[in-house]
């Protein structure tokens, strides 16, 4: 038996070649080996452990999609459910699906011996987005739940928020809500509206211009929607929800101080207090 080293040629993010799954015997739901993509989620530190200390690796089980199959809801650690990342070599790229829950753990015995599939690799940038993703189940802002019940329920907002961006992929990196300006307040009654200021950060990569006009065409249709639902023109005053600004900047431009009060809406948020849960948009 090979003994586990510090010199582990293991990383994460790393895919596992056909071989690896073949001995591992891990599989996505339904798939073959060749649709299946195991990705490392173990941290490089933890890898380079002795497998007396640290004895498993966490595998993501995800899967091969099509460059046409990429839903870009799931893009960017937008979902903490779900991640659509893709993998580039010299000559080619693919596209992997993850989901949050297809995680699977591996004695380090059974990685001796194997290698790491090394054509295709995450770029620096699709790295961070990957740990952004394994974090984000752990580190998603709370709105209150009143809040939620009004963009989900009441004025079926959150469907159109998530319509608008589906389409813009890697153009949208996030939309972060500021509501009550950071201050927890109950609200009781249609009349008794919360404030909320919405940030859409664009990509800065490959193509700024392209990014720009789409963030600032979907302020355009985010303005629009909450205006249908939540504005009465007769009298002039907001219902549920009063949307006070609507703004698109680049990723390039959003600084740590407006980051840390800042929270982000993940598609895919669920209230804390929901019995049962609900899925609905999420930050974080």
């Amino acid at each position: 038996m090979v003994e586990w080293g510090r010199d582990t040629p293991w990383r994460q993010g790393h895919l596992v070649s056909d071989e690896g799954i073949s001995v591992l015997g891990m599989r996505s739901a339904g798939d073959s080996d060749t649709s299946t993509a195991l990705v490392i989620a173990t941290h490089d530190c933890d890898l380079a452990q002795a497998s007396d200390s640290e004895p498993y690796v966490e595998v993501m089980v995800g899967r091969f999609i099509s460059r046409e199959d990429v839903d870009g809801n799931f893009t960017h650690a937008k979902n903490a459910r779900k991640l659509h990342v893709e993998f580039t070599g010299s000559n080619s790229s693919v596209w992997v699906q993850m989901e949050a829950t297809s995680k699977e753990k591996a004695s380090k015995d059974m990685f001796s011996g194997l290698s790491p599939q090394t054509e295709l690799r995450l770029s620096p940038e699709n790295y961070a987005i990957f740990q952004m993703w394994l974090a984000s189940r752990y580190r998603r802002s709370a709105f209150p739940d009143e809040f939620e019940r009004r963009l989900t329920r009441n004025t079926k907002l959150a469907d159109k928020i998530s319509k608008i961006l589906r389409p813009l992929g890697d153009q949208i990196v996030g939309i972060f809500f500021d509501v009550d300006d950071g201050i927890e307040i109950t609200r009781e009654g249609p009349d008794d509206t919360y404030t909320l200021d919405i940030t859409i950060l664009h990509a800065v990569e490959p193509d700024f211009d392209t990014a720009e006009k789409a963030a600032e065409k979907a302020v355009q249709n985010l303005e629009s929607e909450f205006q249908k639902k939540c504005y009465d023109a007769e009298t002039g005053r907001w219902k549920e929800i009063e949307l006070r600004f609507c703004t698109a900047i680049s990723e390039g431009a959003l600084n740590y101080s407006e980051f840390k009060t800042l929270k982000k809406w993940r598609l895919d948020h669920i209230s804390l207090a929901a019995s049962p849960q609900h899925n609905i948009l999420a930050d974080g």
